[in-house]
């Protein structure tokens, strides 16, 4: 399907990077709420799987950033749910915090306000998840927001599994700096219509090469204004960042 990239329209998107992380904890229902205040035209959340077939919006596969051993698939919701909340008690002493959502709370709560990037992440070993791109996708069918959800991830294979249910769906190949090679030709492959490069690797060969071939440009993580300027200034179509206010206010300069 064809479609006006950003760039074109003169409004590159700003994306909040697992909400408004760099103002409140990443990936939480109070990050997400943030980032609509400050004008946010898409959050980035990390989808996995637990082992009671829920999917936890958490960005690592393991518990280490919460202080433990361990696989998240390896726990149930409320197990997560009781981890993430003890560790974040331990650092911000003592204060509240609702702990890691799934994704049915997040698009109850966010769905008809905000688009989302769904990003399908993988297990410790680079595999993908059996059935969480399919859970994930019919959770975006049942509530019509196909058409507004972009997914995206590392995986090929998680992308063309996603491609499998419909060619309808929305699909952007995440590109790690250390695994960039032949990015247009597996983008083309599972049918994305953006690559998301980290901003090591976006440069104007890039950029330019992407909208030669209709792809979206969508960098990730960038705080820092003058950075966001200068991808904007080679034509990039959206960043990520964790300070979604400040993204909205170089691109309301623009």
């Amino acid at each position: 399907m064809s479609r006006l990239l950003p760039s074109e329209s003169g409004r590159p998107l700003v994306i909040a990077h697992r909400g408004a992380k760099a103002y409140r904890p990443e990936n939480t229902l109070a990050a997400y709420e943030l980032a609509i205040e400050q004008r946010s035209d898409m959050i980035e959340i990390d989808l996995h799987l637990s082992s009671d077939v829920k999917i936890p919006i958490t960005h690592d596969s393991t518990l280490e950033h919460f202080g433990r051993e361990g696989e998240v698939s390896g726990h149930t919701l409320e197990e997560l749910r009781a981890i993430s909340h003890a560790a974040h008690e331990a650092e911000a002493a003592g204060e509240s915090w609702e702990g890691i959502p799934d994704l049915d709370e997040v698009l109850d709560r966010f769905a008809d306000r905000i688009p989302f990037n769904l990003e399908i992440k993988t297990d410790s070993n680079h595999q993908p998840y059996p059935g969480l791109q399919r859970m994930a996708f019919d959770q975006v069918i049942a509530r019509g927001i196909l058409e507004p959800t972009l997914f995206s991830s590392f995986s090929d294979a998680v992308l063309a599994e996603l491609r499998g249910f419909s060619p309808y769906v929305r699909l952007a190949l995440l590109l790690d700096p250390r695994f960039a090679d032949r990015a247009f030709e597996r983008a083309a492959a599972v049918g994305a219509e953006a690559v998301n490069p980290h901003f090591s690797i976006a440069n104007a060969e890039l950029v330019d090469e992407a909208h030669a071939l209709g792809l979206a440009v969508y960098v990730y993580t960038v705080d820092d204004p003058d950075q966001m300027r200068a991808l904007f200034d080679i034509g990039v179509d959206g960043i990520f960042s964790n300070a979604p206010d400040v993204l909205r206010q170089v691109v309301d300069e623009r």
